[in-house]
């Protein structure tokens, strides 16, 4: 289990990632550095900075209270992050899917 205070979605990798606070601060870096400077970093949101990067089926949650997570998905249907703190919270959440045929529409991160 890992500390995690962020995690992304990107339809267009279809990849969802789990970030620990050294991980969040040079993504964000990263994320200004592809901005143009036709825009003043300085004052754009999160949610304007990414949009700008990487478009508008980006999907972030900065974690107000960090917490030990065990694995992160994004669920394509409700547009939100599931996190789970245990395996059995995983195999719960996938066999729920399962049953209702959505198994594809969740994709864990890495």
């Amino acid at each position: 289990m890992e500390k995690i205070i962020a995690v992304t979605f990107d339809i267009a990798d279809q990849k969802c990632k789990m970030y620990n606070a050294l991980e969040w601060h040079n993504f964000i870096a990263n994320t200004r550095e592809l901005v143009t400077n036709d825009w003043d970093d300085d004052v754009l949101s999160l949610e304007d900075l990414f949009e700008l990067a990487y478009g508008d089926e980006f999907w972030f949650e900065v974690i107000p209270n960090p917490f030990a997570v065990y694995q992160v998905g994004f669920d394509l249907r409700t547009e939100e992050f599931v996190l789970c703190q245990s395996d059995n919270e995983c195999e719960f959440v996938q066999s729920m899917l399962e049953d209702s045929g959505d198994e594809d529409e969740i994709f864990w991160a890495e």
